[in-house]
């Protein structure tokens, strides 16, 4: 048995137990880096194997619209695992659309 990936263990983390809630979330993450640091590649690899789940898109680079508020704070423990200075959840109560 292979080991579980940092993922697994945080919905693992979550758990059952966890109250989830359906709606339209925006998680907002910020790294603190210095002249000439980036982000860990291992971050990149690890949110696009929640985001491949179905239910996260990127917004922008560090701005992600979620589906479900387990999504939200699985990406939210994975920034922290990751350092990430600034993190913030928004619950969006109405979605305006664009004008053509």
């Amino acid at each position: 048995m292979g080991r579980k990936t940092i993922v697994k263990k945080i919905f693992d983390s979550l758990g059952e137990e966890f109250k989830d809630e359906e709606g339209c979330f925006l998680l907002l993450y910020d790294f603190e880096l210095k002249v000439g640091q980036t982000i860990h590649y291992n971050f990149f690899t690890n949110l696009h194997r929640i985001l491949d789940r179905g239910d996260g898109r990127r917004v922008q680079c560090s701005v992600i619209e979620c589906n479900h508020l387990k999504t939200a704070r699985a990406i939210e423990a994975l920034a922290r695992h990751y350092k990430a200075r600034d993190i913030d959840i928004y619950e969006v109560k109405r979605k305006l659309e664009s004008n053509p």
